[in-house]
């Protein structure tokens, strides 16, 4: 019995654009694009969702590293939620209907420290949460098994009590390989209809 939802934070609460605001920062699409591809890669973005070493230690590192670059990446630490543009529409709704039929929602995010000026953008939605755990604050990243067991043992949830949603399949079959049950998120509309047969 599904007792508890779980939601990722970006692309399934909030939206974002990373790609158009580097190419604006930047000026061209070439060097927003280039930015994209060599310096905030993947493993970059893990590594400061992970927070082994803070986000600022990291920019110093990287503007060492890319000098041509120094703009964007103190654009991406100072005005980082500038690159977020509003609550995934349909999400606050939907989130409010399930609360009203008792169940516990939470977070489970990868992101680095500057998450929290992105949920004081956006409190009215992160409010909704009874509680989150994000990556930085356990040194763990999705979608390693350890970051859902720290999940569970933090909230002292059963993980075949618990719906986890993420935009991103890797997360979600992470969370399957512990027990929980998973929707790959698409939009408001999808997750209604997906998650009834779960619930």
């Amino acid at each position: 019995m599904i007792k508890n939802i779980v939601f990722d934070f970006g692309g399934v609460l909030v939206e974002y654009d990373f790609t158009a605001y580097f190419i604006k920062i930047l000026g061209s699409r070439e060097k927003g694009l280039w930015f994209m591809h060599n310096i905030l890669t993947y493993e970059n973005n893990d590594k400061l969702d992970k927070g082994d070493k803070t986000f600022s230690e990291y920019m110093k590192e990287w503007k060492q590293r890319w000098p041509d670059y120094a703009v964007a990446l103190d654009a991406f630490d100072k005005k980082n939620t500038d690159i977020f543009t509003g609550e995934v529409p349909g999400m606050k709704a939907l989130m409010k209907e399930l609360k009203s039929k008792g169940y516990r929602l939470l977070g489970l995010s990868n992101w680095s420290t500057k998450v929290f000026a992105v949920m004081d953008k956006y409190p009215e939605i992160f409010s909704l949460l009874d509680g989150y755990l994000v990556s930085h604050q356990v040194h763990l990243i999705k979608p390693h098994k350890e970051i859902y067991e720290t999940f569970c043992k933090k909230f002292d949830v059963k993980p075949e009590e618990c719906v986890f949603i993420d935009d991103k399949a890797a997360n979600i079959e992470g969370a399957k390989a512990i027990g929980m049950r998973g929707i790959v998120f698409k939009s408001a509309d999808q997750l209604k209809t997906d998650i009834k047969a779960v619930l």
